[in-house]
């Protein structure tokens, strides 16, 4: 374990990977490790059953404010001479990293930069070899539920959570941010009367002007699930995408779709990120995206605290930073994303009312092979942008 923590500690390697800064920690070879990974078996089972993590969510988790802020810092600062491990997603972490030491002085945040899928990866590993290199873990929610399935998390035990959208409240995990999936059109080439007012009718919108990013397998499992509880059966709900793609160009990336409605080589797509359209609207770009007539589903990252954490008092400090509407959730929206806090969300969109589909992140990461297949099935019958 300390040769794993020193290393940690101080080989930070920067690496370029398509113009992001991505900040890889060093870590001892298999080589150089404990336990073979694959002889281990996978997930942390009873190992975290009676773990300090989870000891501290249950002692911890009735109090507030300041009473539960000093319980915390106080075994925080005692436990590794104050260093906490943080395994991000977040693009540019170091602004929460530098605004966190400033808050808590001492007590000192090493980061672990890298994708969600990667981050995933990286922790099942640590946990075969039966410790953890992390202590607050934040990803997409999709990667966190299979974390969640091997039982390495600790349960969700901030008081924040009060504030958050519903869709961002997990057992075990807590969402920090969110993009929001909405429609969105040029309003050159789209008046009021022509914005179409469900899914439906984008399947009948003008040949040639509707766009369908073609990379969102969690929104179109989401939107399925969602039609299913309203009465259609699978099958039904699918055709709906079908007909939808059928009638569109398929585009990819988020960015892209959106740069080329704005740019009036496409006038509509029903699935953007709020936050980009945001952000050229900010600027004076023809785009609108209010009334939203469909269901909204939200893209969530979340934070963790990894039940075999060493330090889950530093931890939950940085957890609750990042959760706190002085924090972390006006760090988002200082970098143009969108909090999972409610109040401050909204705040974000204009006073535009968004409540977003509560989607069983569960049940799509276990059958996430059968939603990637289908909705490659409809972007197939799309025409190639």
């Amino acid at each position: 374990m300390s040769l794993h923590r020193d290393r940690h500690r101080s080989a930070v390697l920067a690496a370029s990977a398509g113009g992001l800064l991505i900040l890889v920690t060093a870590c001892a070879s298999p080589t150089e490790s404990t336990p073979d990974p694959a002889a281990e078996g996978g997930g942390g089972g009873d190992v975290c059953a009676e773990s300090a993590a989870v000891d501290l969510a249950e002692r911890a988790g009735s109090l507030e404010g300041s009473e539960r802020e000093d319980l915390l810092l106080e075994e925080a600062v005692a436990a590794r001479d104050g260093a906490v491990d943080f395994y991000t997603e977040i693009n540019d972490p170091q602004v929460i990293v530098d605004a966190f030491e400033e808050k808590y002085g001492d007590l000192t945040v090493n980061v672990y930069r890298a994708g969600s899928e990667q981050i995933r990866q990286r922790v099942l590993e640590e946990s075969d070899a039966r410790f953890s290199g992390a202590d607050l873990i934040e990803m997409d929610t999709l990667e966190m539920a299979i974390l969640d399935e091997n039982a390495l998390l600790a349960p969700a035990a901030s008081p924040l959570v009060e504030e958050l959208s519903e869709a961002a409240r997990f057992d075990n995990y807590i969402g920090d941010r969110l993009s929001y999936i909405v429609p969105g059109w040029n309003t050159n080439a789209v008046s009021p009367e022509q914005v179409p007012q469900s899914l439906e009718d984008y399947a009948t919108f003008d040949a040639g002007k509707l766009a369908l990013e073609g990379s969102d397998v969690f929104w179109f499992a989401g939107m399925v699930m969602h039609m299913e509880s309203e009465g259609k059966t699978r099958e039904e709900a699918v055709q709906v995408f079908k007909d939808l793609a059928a009638n569109a160009d398929i585009t990819s990336g988020h960015t892209t779709t959106t740069e080329l409605v704005v740019a009036g080589q496409y006038a509509i797509a029903p699935n953007h990120y709020v936050h980009r359209l945001l952000e050229l609207q900010g600027k004076g770009a023809p785009i609108a995206w209010d009334p939203v007539n469909i269901p909204v589903v939200a893209e969530i990252t979340a934070t963790s605290v990894h039940c075999l954490s060493d330090n889950p008092a530093a931890a939950m400090l940085l957890q609750d930073f990042i959760l706190s509407a002085d924090g972390g959730q006006q760090i988002f929206i200082d970098e143009g994303r969108t909090p999972a806090n409610e109040s401050m969300a909204q705040e974000t969109l204009g006073g535009v009312d968004i409540d977003p589909l509560v989607v069983d992140v569960a049940d799509v990461a276990d059958n996430y092979a059968e939603w990637a297949e289908l909705w490659d099935e409809v972007v197939r019958g799309g025409n190639a942008a």
